[in-house]
């Protein structure tokens, strides 16, 4: 007969994460947006959902990016990274959002370069002291984070105002260059894989964080995770202009930081995460290839996504935006050129990122 030392005594209840929890949270969200609750309300709530929706689509993405192999694990990571942002641009298009959706490009990579990475080096340079940075992350994370301002800034400083459908056929042509230039960057990560430093680290964490799922399983979660996004997002969309009206909160304010946190709680939390243990390259690859990823693949989705739904959605970008994405990346290259940071430039990005938010706020 089994003792009392060698039996197992099972939980009453299974071990849930706060991720979990979370999602007990939409059931609620739906009730309140049917039910016409304040929008601040049901926009927080169906905010609150969007963050494990986004965690276990990374999860699933993180197990076939382990099985696809090193190549192809940035790529995947970066795309799905991105993937509850892209959801919400479409839809905010679709509902005529558009000033929102552009602030939102721009308050994506510097929401990226400011709040997260600077976040990510403060937490890490507290911990671990002066942080050391591999050369072979900073050089290409710079030339990402300049591709993403030049491809916002070339057509807004060359275009012509004078003609809408003009700008908008321009629009179109910029964005199917930026699709081929991301195709092309993602066959080069195929057949120079030893040369992406930044997806092999990618890879690595993942292969010692990604959950012990089955393919099935992986994919289950990634369909089921993918509507329960969408859906969701709707919903949310739906509250911004209320929202907007009710709180008084300027569209810059909700599009540069609002909507880009929202979006990318799940991805920014891997990053920050990782410079807690040590892993300060890993958040800058993630900050470098998302970066990226907005400028050669979200903006020109939203491009010709806007055409199909017949909304007038063009890349060109005021001139604030441009000067503030331009000043940021400006600053985020004074903090890694030298292949080492500490937390006061940590600190430092953070300081500007909360600049940016007063003056979008006020201004």
């Amino acid at each position: 007969m089994p003792t009392k030392d060698n039996c197992k005594v099972l939980p009453l209840f299974p071990k849930f994460s706060l991720w979990h929890y979370l999602l007990l949270l939409m059931p609620i969200s739906v009730i309140a947006y049917h039910n016409h609750f304040p929008a601040i309300i049901t926009f927080a709530l169906a905010s609150a959902v969007l963050v494990p929706l986004a965690h276990f689509l990374g999860e699933a993405t993180e197990v076939l990016s382990e099985k696809t192999g090193e190549h192809f694990s940035g790529i995947i990571n970066a795309t799905f990274g991105n993937a509850a942002e892209l959801v919400i641009a479409i839809l905010a298009i679709k509902s005529g959002l558009i000033d929102i959706v552009k602030y939102s490009l721009i308050g994506s990579v510097i929401g990226n370069i400011l709040l997260i990475l600077g976040l990510s080096i403060f937490v890490g340079g507290i911990k671990f002291g002066e942080l050391k940075l591999s050369p072979k992350i900073t050089g290409p994370t710079i030339i990402h984070l300049s591709m993403a301002a030049m491809c916002f800034a070339v057509p807004s400083v060359f275009a012509k105002e004078d003609s809408l459908l003009l700008i908008n056929k321009y629009s179109v042509s910029i964005a199917v260059v930026l699709l081929i230039v991301y195709f092309v960057g993602m066959l080069y990560a195929i057949i120079h894989r030893e040369d992406k430093e930044a997806s092999r680290v990618i890879h690595e964490a993942i292969e010692a964080t990604a959950p012990r799922w089955s393919m099935a399983k992986s994919l289950a979660i990634l369909v089921l995770a993918t509507g329960g996004l969408v859906y969701m997002s709707e919903i949310l969309v739906h509250q911004i202009e209320p929202l907007v009206e009710s709180a008084h909160i300027p569209p810059a304010f909700m599009g540069l930081i609002i909507l880009p946190l929202v979006g990318n709680v799940a991805e920014h939390s891997v990053a920050i995460s990782s410079a807690m243990k040590n892993k300060i390259n890993l958040s800058l690859a993630i900050a470098g290839e998302s970066s990226a990823q907005i400028a050669l693949f979200v903006s020109p989705i939203c491009v010709l996504i806007a055409g199909a739904f017949g909304e007038n959605f063009n890349l060109i970008f005021n001139k604030i935006e441009l000067i503030t994405l331009g000043m940021s990346v400006g600053g985020t290259w004074l903090v890694v050129h030298d292949n080492k940071s500490n937390w006061l430039e940590g600190f430092l990005l953070l300081a500007f990122y909360l600049i940016i938010s007063i003056t979008a706020y006020f201004l």
